[in-house]
């Protein structure tokens, strides 16, 4: 029997190789009933096995006598591995034969029996071999796997549709988490570097990544990509609580050991893997948030006064009390009304990023995104710095709008809105995005919401509509599987008929026979 998430082996492939015929045809009765074996061809003496195997019997395993005619077991071995044979031996042996056997040991077979043969020492031998197959070939597959996994989410986009959320059937079920760590300066390291040097460190990143990586966690709980945009991009299946210390602590030994400076920047809990899409541009969104360098700048120049106005705008607006907000804007105003450009400039780009960053992660990321633009045209203006106060004072109340949209919207209505939604575009390839933007949240906090009110994910409702959309037609229309399920929003057909049948227990044809 195999265990839980081993791959099916086809029978362990044995050729026999034995002068006398009653040995020989008692091995091959024998070997013939264990079970994951199979006979492929008997042998009189080496040489026959020897042209058998040339011809293109593929063994992967030769039971060979070490005494016969013609060619003996020891020369056999030998011409085998010389021709490119690469599978076990094991070898019989008379009790006066040992230094043979030791010749044929130190050509590194793979065990030896005696004569008379003990069949449990046989079928022990035996067992152990296919045990040994069994794992090679679950390693290749896991490998393999790894690789699928790996080449899907370097293609995954964020405009992930629902209906194509297949993918994450090839990864374990349970908890996620998603980080990006981001390689500071890349571009402009590698104009000043020696080239040869630059790839050399940038090797180097990769390989003390990989292996602390390996050092944490088993290699199937982790992926890791580059994803060309000067960063790291990575998923962990596990139950800790929060491994963000460690994540940091790889940043800082990257930082430490190579030229590259990186940083951290853990993503989200996934408790639904569809949701990934969403989440990598949310990682996307969070590095442009990042505090940005002038901050330092800033700091020196303003004084206590301002700086604890500054505190309270950016607790007041996280706390979503816009009174304040109101109060601390006039006074920030009325502060920094005189200062230099420059520095009210750096001020206003980074306390409006904090404020960003605190709401980033319940509001859509393309608001985020345009509040962030429109942030950067503002501070790029030759202005005088009242004007600019202004102006930033102007985005502070946008934003503050959106943040109470948010808060009206987040209301049980939101589950009903999202529900007339999807079946108002069922048949369409719709994304959680694409919902969750509908009831104004950002999609991870709407899914969580969504969960918490309906007890079934976003996914499980979509797909249980779909399918009784599916049923009614297959009920009531001639049309083919192919196109109903391109009307239900499933354009991998076997992939519907596949879920089809989970669900209902029939295949498509087979529910419309049944049900007319």
């Amino acid at each position: 029997m195999f265990r839980k998430g081993e791959v099916w082996m086809r029978n362990l492939q044995i050729m026999i190789v034995e002068d006398e015929y009653r040995i020989r045809m008692g091995l091959e009765r024998f070997i013939s009933n264990q079970p994951q074996c199979a006979v492929i061809g008997t042998f009189a003496n080496g040489q026959e096995a020897l042209d058998e195997w040339r011809l293109g019997k593929k063994a992967e395993v030769v039971l060979t006598d070490i005494k016969m005619p013609i060619m003996d077991g020891l020369t056999l071995i030998t011409e085998l591995k010389e021709a490119g044979y690469t599978g076990e031996f094991l070898v019989l042996s008379g009790f006066d034969d040992f230094q043979y056997v030791q010749q044929a040991l130190r050509n590194q077979v793979t065990d030896y029996l005696l004569k008379p043969i003990d069949r449990q020492q046989l079928q022990d031998r035996l067992q152990q071999l296919c045990e040994k197959k069994q794992e090679i070939e679950n390693v290749r597959e896991r490998e393999s796997q790894k690789q699928e996994q790996l080449q899907l989410l370097r293609a995954l986009s964020s405009e992930n549709s629902l209906a194509d959320t297949q993918w994450t059937e090839i990864f374990p079920s349970g908890t996620y988490y998603t980080c990006r760590l981001q390689l500071q300066n890349f571009h402009q390291q590698k104009a000043k570097r020696d080239p040869v040097r630059f790839h050399q460190e940038l090797s180097a990143v990769v390989r003390i990544f990989n292996a602390e990586l390996s050092n944490q966690w088993s290699d199937s709980s982790f992926w890791w990509w580059w994803d060309q945009e000067q960063s790291f991009g990575l998923l962990v299946h596990t139950e800790e609580e929060n491994p963000s210390i460690f994540i940091d602590h790889i940043a800082g030994t990257l930082s430490h050991r190579t030229f590259f400076k990186l940083t951290a920047s853990l993503g989200q809990i996934l408790h639904e893997l569809e949701l990934l899409p969403a989440a990598m541009e949310a990682e996307q969104m969070e590095i442009k948030l990042q505090p940005a360098s002038a901050e330092s700048q800033y700091t020196e120049v303003i004084n206590a006064d301002t700086q604890d106005i500054l505190h309270t705008l950016r607790f007041s607006f996280k706390q979503f009390v816009f009174d304040d907000v109101d109060a601390a804007l006039y006074k920030l105003k009325d502060e920094l009304a005189a200062e230099q450009l420059d520095s009210v400039i750096a001020l206003v780009q980074c306390t409006g990023i904090e404020m960003l960053y605190d709401v980033s992660k319940r509001l859509p990321v393309n608001d985020v995104n345009r509040m962030l633009q429109k942030l950067g045209r503002y501070t790029s203006q030759t202005i005088p710095a009242f004007e600019l106060l202004q102006g930033f004072e102007n985005w502070t109340k946008d934003l503050a709008d959106m943040c109470i949209r948010l808060d009206q919207h987040s209301d049980r209505t939101a589950v009903e809105r999202a529900k007339a939604f999807i079946h108002h575009h069922v048949q369409e390839a719709i994304t959680i995005e694409q919902v969750a933007a509908h009831v104004y949240m950002n999609p991870t906090y709407f899914c969580a919401y969504f969960k918490k009110h309906t007890r079934e994910t976003v996914l499980q409702y979509v797909t249980k509509q779909r399918l009784e959309l599916a049923k009614r037609k297959l009920e009531d229309t001639d049309d083919k599987v192919t196109i109903i399920s391109d009307s239900v929003g499933y354009h991998d057909h076997k992939y519907f008929s596949k879920l089809f049948k989970k669900h209902t227990g029939f295949a498509p044809s087979e529910y419309r026979r049944l049900r007319r």
